[in-house]
């Protein structure tokens, strides 16, 4: 990972660690549904990519889709084996907070055997969420860069 990829990544990842903590513990603490969802990291995915675009359009990168494209992976990556954790520890557990019972997807219930509850449930989220989290985050990211690059030659055509 790249120095600017590194600085770029450090703010938004310390952000979705403390959110992954807090949840985990609300949920623990018996916390309502509507609040826990406020506080997981899936809403990062949607706010995330602006961020990460203007701070590349400010670095002046001379290939600032790309840029765009590495630092969301890498933050993405970052954010859901964080969340895989999470559920690794619910099946160890038995965590009972709904977004890990079987019956919502998760990997807690009657019959998860380790490999499901360790491996197959846990991996296919992550594959999931990263493909879903790469797609939304380009589309967001990729319309400031046009509109940020739009602007910039509308400003450079009229100072000519």
């Amino acid at each position: 990972m790249a120095s600017d990829t590194g600085n770029r990544l450090k703010w938004p990842l310390i952000v979705a660690a403390i959110l992954v903590v807090l949840r985990i513990v609300l949920e623990q603490l018996g916390a309502p549904d509507s609040i826990n969802n406020l506080l997981g990291v899936a809403w990062l995915h949607f706010l995330v990519p602006f961020y990460l675009a203007y701070q590349v359009q400010a670095s002046g990168s001379d290939r600032p889709y790309r840029a765009l494209f590495k630092d969301l992976f890498f933050y993405t990556l970052y954010t859901r084996l964080m969340v895989l954790v999470t559920y690794w520890m619910a099946y160890l557990w038995q965590w009972q907070s709904p977004r890990f019972l079987l019956a919502r997807g998760g990997n807690v219930g009657e019959g998860i055997d380790p490999f499901q509850g360790y491996v197959v449930i846990p991996g296919r989220n992550l594959v999931v969420w990263i493909v879903m989290a790469m797609v939304i985050g380009m589309a967001l990211g990729s319309v400031l860069l046009l509109v940020k690059r739009r602007g910039d030659k509308a400003a450079g055509a009229d100072a000519s």
